[in-house]
């Protein structure tokens, strides 16, 4: 699993060093490759709504694609889905180093030039990259909402419910 934020440096070649522990869940969730080839992973680049990029490993990619194809062909869902999951997306190769080579619209959505920092965040089965100042005010907390119980004042923690063995 994606876990914990990282701060990494782009270089002057857009070249952005994936965090050593993310690189591990990349490795491990593409393991159909051929022996001695690099891992590959998807980064989605959404669109205006997200001010983040979203890295994901193939095994997850094709258990997204498998729920998208449960979805009727006129549902403007799927339609939207497949968008932003197969166009405006891109497999990337890390490097012998645990690079990339940030593509051009990566770093134009997130307005990043050379010798500028991201935020790396992990989100379970996926990880957000973030220029820092956008992250910090969309981890703000929202205000409360009574209708979904949510109360910005508790401990997060107490919103899981159930048995914590339920799944594996």
């Amino acid at each position: 699993m994606f876990i914990g934020q990282h701060e990494n440096k782009i270089d002057a070649k857009a070249r952005l060093s994936i965090p050593a522990d993310f690189r591990k869940v990349i490795d491990h969730g593409h393991q159909d490759r051929e022996p001695g080839t690099p891992a590959t992973f998807l980064l989605v680049f959404g669109d205006e709504r997200t001010p983040y990029l979203e890295g994901m490993t193939l095994s997850r990619l094709k258990k997204i694609t498998k729920q998208i194809r449960r979805m009727s062909k006129s549902d403007p869902r799927r339609n939207q889905l497949e968008e932003t999951i197969y166009e405006k997306a891109q497999q990337l190769v890390l490097d012998d180093t645990g690079r990339i080579v940030l593509p051009a619209r990566g770093r134009e959505k997130l307005g990043l030039s050379a010798n500028e920092v991201v935020v790396f965040a992990g989100r379970g089965d996926s990880f957000r990259v973030w220029k820092p100042e956008a992250h910090v005010t969309a981890t703000a907390r929202p205000p409360a909402d009574p209708e979904l119980g949510y109360d910005p004042g508790k401990d997060p923690m107490d919103y899981l419910d159930g048995d914590e063995d339920d799944e594996d």
